[in-house]
């Protein structure tokens, strides 16, 4: 099922605000992210959220996330945010794909998860062009997070 990105946010908002220090940035890279790794771990079958990321010029981004979190600035959000969306209901084993997407980076703050997905080759890098909103494709973001979930090989 897919989620509008802001149920994802309250989801981490309302299970780890208490020791999370849950930043917009934060928020946004999180639901970012999980949205990858679901694309990835369904074989691009399903999708978490019912938007597209684009590719703005401070990483991506699902626009209703940020029009939610806009006027929160740098703070650290401890309560649900506004959702256009009345039910924020997840599904069980959603919400374990959740608490695994926090296990992993629930411990980083906005601007590493914010690196991470700038780096080169990510899905951002590949469509961003400086002033313009462009789509990020469910294409690019399942080959960027499917590679990252392949074994790797030593030699």
């Amino acid at each position: 099922m897919a989620y509008n990105p802001t149920t994802i946010a309250n989801y981490f908002i309302r299970k780890y605000a208490d020791n999370g220090n849950l930043t917009p940035m934060k928020l946004i890279k999180l639901t970012y992210i999980a949205y990858g790794l679901y694309l990835a771990l369904t074989n691009k079958k399903e999708r978490l959220t019912d938007e597209l990321p684009f590719a703005w010029d401070f990483g991506p981004v699902f626009p209703s996330l940020y029009e939610s979190l806009k006027g929160y600035g740098r703070s650290i959000i401890k309560d649900k945010i506004p959702n256009r969306v009345g039910d924020d209901s997840i599904s069980a084993d959603d919400k374990k794909f959740l608490d695994k997407i926090w296990n992993l980076f629930g411990r980083f703050d906005g601007i590493y998860l914010s690196a991470l997905t700038h780096k080169d080759g990510t899905p951002w890098k590949k469509v961003y062009k400086k002033g313009t909103n462009a789509a990020i494709s469910d294409d690019d973001t399942f080959e960027h997070y499917n590679e990252k979930l392949k074994p790797k090989t030593t030699n």
